[in-house]
């Protein structure tokens, strides 16, 4: 059961991943947009860091009773650490003296909300299994 949930997530990790980063790029592309950093990074980061916070919440959920209750706030903190990493692989992008326009942060926002809504749903279903 546990392997067939991990592998759904990581079907539908891999499918949001590819989607979404080629349909942005085709939009980036028509209107010929070019942006000072690489789009498929930001995707293929918040895709694999997505699939490892939901399969981690998978196993803690059939695995662990003592941290069952606990979960909401775990994911709290597990989001608090995304952002954490996010700004340390992109601390180029984020914290260079290079100005970001409102299209080039649009474009780093959307992979992070397109995942975070993703993460939303899959650790919500796992959280009212809980219950």
């Amino acid at each position: 059961m546990l392997q067939k949930k991990i592998l759904q997530y990581t079907l539908l990790c891999a499918l949001v991943l590819i989607v979404g980063y080629f349909v942005h790029y085709a939009i980036l592309t028509y209107f010929q947009v070019e942006h000072p950093f690489t789009l498929w990074k930001i995707y293929l980061f918040q895709g694999i860091a997505t699939l490892i916070l939901c399969a981690s919440f998978e196993v803690i959920s059939q695995k662990s009773q003592k941290y069952k209750d606990q979960m909401g706030f775990l994911y709290l903190g597990a989001m608090v650490l995304k952002v954490v990493l996010f700004c340390g692989f992109f601390s180029s992008i984020l914290f260079s003296s290079l100005v970001l326009s409102k299209l080039d942060s649009l474009s780093l926002l959307i992979p992070i909300f397109i995942f975070l809504f993703l993460e939303v749903v899959i650790i919500v279903k796992i959280l009212n299994r809980n219950i």
